[in-house]
């Protein structure tokens, strides 16, 4: 009798566990492409507040009823900012809120918003006790406190706000960013979540009147007016073809119907930036190679092309430039980026500075071009946007100082949107320690060097993260301090009880991304498209037309060395590079596996939000062994080891099909704006079936 009740309850305990699993592979749902979008557009988050939490004594609390008042002469702007806000307070906390247009005193239950004119640009004072009173410089800054107040309450989990008294300001004006939601593509709700996050500028590609670097038609002139809708300047990144020389018989007509057409279309915006690749002018600096009329060096001459060196008659160039422009649009920002001879010896970069008119503005990218040594000994090279080494650099360290003494203007390509290309297809990355190392070093160059502006990103574009939360404080005067902020983001993301075991997980990953070697071999490799990549070791050279390649790509596979080049690697290197990507992978599954386990023990949005973290952990880890794989595969064929790239193969193939799984469960893997879905399910397929007809392996 009781063996057989044992028997029974152990059926049923089977069972259990079967139904459960059963259950939780129903649960795993694949998302269609381009789904993040929704996540993407969603400003405000539905019900943070935690109803069991109380205001404690010293504590202000938003009641059902509280006031938003605002002058009678209130600009649009600013009611729509109330109105957001208003909005925030009923979605975000379920309170209810009433915007007043009227004059009086601040009062209880009240939150008064006033724009008095004081104090710099975009600051603001707050001020709470019975009420609340806001005080700011200009429009935008009360925007930007109205976001401050949504972020403490989303923070503090309930609308609560602590009494006292409180100023900010921005310590980087502008903060530009690419958009993330698609190439040159600004929805009104991206365009606003934007604005809460702190950012204050967006950046659109221009070839043309309404062309951008996006596939059809924009109407940039709308574009920009929606984007200061939202409190946001807009710069123009020119891709516009002028192949004259200012000295050129008719290089003023040339000028005035490019670049001055440009101008007088687009009255509205902001600045535009200039950057050496994009430029290609015909030089006539003598150390640089001779054009053809389609911008590419004449064949035979070694000398380097102009857009890759810093020549002395760009500053005349500059200045032809600016006349085009000044005519239509008088004090348009220049923003000239030397990001394309950062290789180059000192001398000829700050000559060039120095020759500059003084009312441009220089940009220089903080950390590239560093020869750097890893903790094995590896001498590494920085080569292109990279979190691996937080910088400055000593090409943007010799340009900023150079800046500062003559008085110009300086910004830096900094990547603080959160994205690098050292994980080419994810939204970001998640190493928010190695990430206040770089936050830190640029406050420093604003206190040495008077750095005033970021460029976060490049087309890769920017995606809402805590990273960006933390980024937000890290860039405002009186900020939140970044041990008191990311307790609270994972406290509120994850739950009080497991923010430990989440700050060692991100503790680790902030160490692990220090390993990455950041070469054109793995950015143009296996990090820039993920296990998308081709493993092609014995294999014919595959064509560029071969990968399957997404009809909205802008770029296509067009930077991406879609065979895996080793001849120039030496063997020593190959095995120094896989000391530190062995233990880097791991890093990335242990951390995945950590999220797992708490997206099984939290529910509705805490679950969601571990689980994507997971599978953002590992799919770093499944990128980082594709790379592992082909450095393993290319040592075997330096000693002609047929049989060892055939076991090398096959991991490869199983870690690709475990990486399809992760990219059919957030469509924002695999995926980044210029490449479309170049790491996506379509191409990992493409690369599985590939292989498998390659290496005979069994389907």
């Amino acid at each position: 009798m009781n063996q057989n009740k044992n028997k029974t309850v152990m059926s049923a305990v089977a069972l259990t566990v079967i139904m459960a699993a059963v259950c939780s592979i129903a649960q795993i749902k694949y998302e269609r492409p381009y789904d993040f979008r929704k996540r993407l557009e969603i400003v405000h988050e539905p019900d943070q507040r935690d109803t069991s939490l109380q205001p404690a004594t010293d504590e202000f609390e938003f009641k059902d009823g509280v006031t938003i008042t605002l002058a009678k002469e209130a600009s649009p702007f600013l009611f729509r900012a109330a109105q957001d806000f208003q909005d925030f307070l009923a979605v975000s906390m379920g309170v209810s809120a009433i915007i007043s247009r009227t004059n009086s005193a601040p009062a209880a239950n009240t939150l008064s918003l006033v724009v008095d004119g004081k104090g710099k640009t975009k600051s603001y004072r707050v001020t709470v006790g019975g009420g609340i009173q806001i005080a700011a410089a200009d429009e935008r800054g009360a925007a930007q406190a109205l976001y401050h107040l949504e972020d403490l309450m989303n923070l503090r989990q309930a609308p609560f706000l602590k009494r006292g008294s409180k100023e900010r300001a921005p310590l980087f004006s502008p903060r530009m960013t690419h958009s993330g939601w698609g190439l040159d593509r600004f929805p009104d709700a991206y365009l606003k979540k934007m604005a809460h996050y702190g950012l204050d500028a967006i950046l659109v590609f221009v070839k043309d009147i309404d062309v951008t670097k996006a596939a059809g038609y924009q109407d940039i002139r709308a574009l920009i007016r929606r984007a200061a809708e939202h409190g946001l300047d807009t710069y123009l990144y020119s891709y516009i073809k002028a192949f004259v020389h200012p000295d050129d018989p008719g290089a003023k007509e040339v000028f005035e119907k490019t670049y001055g057409r440009i101008a007088a279309a687009y009255p509205g915006a902001k600045g535009i930036i200039f950057v050496g690749e994009s430029c290609r002018f015909p030089s006539k600096d003598e150390r640089t190679a001779r054009l053809t009329p389609e911008g590419k060096v004449v064949p035979g001459d070694k000398r380097p092309h102009p857009g890759w060196y810093p020549c002395k008659d760009y500053p005349d160039w500059v200045n032809a430039v600016k006349a085009a422009l000044d005519k239509h649009q008088p004090g348009i920002e220049i923003v000239f980026w030397s990001y394309n001879w950062g290789r180059q010896a000192v001398g000829p970069r700050l000559e060039l500075i120095n020759n500059l008119p003084k009312d441009v503005t220089l940009m220089a990218t903080f950390e590239m071009f560093e020869n750097h040594v890893k903790r094995n000994g590896l001498k590494s090279y920085t080569a292109d946007y990279s979190l691996t080494f937080v910088g400055p650099g000593e090409y943007f360290s010799s340009e900023a100082a150079e800046a500062h003494k003559l008085g110009l203007k300086l910004y830096t390509m900094s990547n603080t949107g959160g994205r690098t290309w050292d994980f080419g297809t994810a939204p970001y990355e998640p190493f928010p320690y190695q990430w206040k190392r770089r936050w830190d070093a640029l406050r420093k160059a604003h206190d040495d060097w008077g750095l005033s502006g970021l460029m976060e990103n490049h087309h890769y574009g920017w995606q809402p993260s805590f990273i960006s939360e933390l980024a937000k404080e890290a860039f405002w005067e009186n900020g939140m301090d970044f041990d008191t902020h990311i307790r609270l983001i994972a406290a509120r993301d994850f739950g009080e009880e497991n923010v430990e075991a989440v700050l060692a997980v991100w503790k680790e990953w902030s160490e692990a991304i220090r390993d990455m070697h950041a070469t054109a071999q793995n950015q143009y490799g296996p990090f820039r498209i993920g296990s998308a990549y081709p493993f092609n070791l014995l294999g014919p050279t595959i064509a560029r037309e071969e990968f399957p390649t997404p009809v909205k790509s802008a770029d296509g596979s067009d930077y991406v060395k879609l065979n895996f080049n080793t001849d120039r690697t030496p063997k020593a290197v190959l095995e120094q590079e896989l000391e530190l990507l062995r233990p880097m992978a791991e890093s990335w599954f242990k951390g995945g596996k950590t999220f797992a386990g708490l997206a099984s023990s939290l529910s509705g949005v805490r679950a969601k939000k571990a689980q994507l973290m997971a599978n953002l952990g590992e799919y770093f880890g499944r990128v980082t062994y594709t790379a592992i794989h082909l450095k393993e595969g290319a040592l075997a064929e330096k000693k002609s080891d047929r049989e060892e790239i055939l076991r090398v193969a096959r991991k490869e193939h199983a870690n690709a099909k475990a990486a399809l799984e992760l990219v059919k469960r957030d469509s924002r893997l695999g995926w980044e704006p210029s490449m479309d879905y170049l790491g996506g399910a379509e191409q990992i397929e493409w690369k599985l079936k590939r292989m498998e007809t390659l290496y005979n392996f069994d389907k």
